[in-house]
């Protein structure tokens, strides 16, 4: 898997542990299937990866002011 991995999502939750690492919960559409797939494949190989972060331009947005993603 030496292609990256794109989906786009909005910030669920962040948390402060316990050691002072940080944990971020993502909320993805349902169309992500493919992708979590793969997330969770380098979860069970203990793959630690690149993360690059883009923000979508405001009118590409599918959320409601709940901020929940519309499908």
């Amino acid at each position: 898997m030496s292609t990256p991995t794109e989906f786009y999502a909005i910030v669920a939750k962040i948390q402060t542990m316990a050691d002072n690492g940080l944990r971020v919960y993502l909320d993805l559409p349902e169309q992500a299937i493919e992708q979590v797939a793969e997330l969770m494949i380098y979860k069970r190989a203990g793959v630690v990866l690149d993360v690059v972060v883009t923000p979508r331009p405001k009118d590409e947005r599918e959320q409601d002011e709940s901020r929940k993603i519309k499908f």
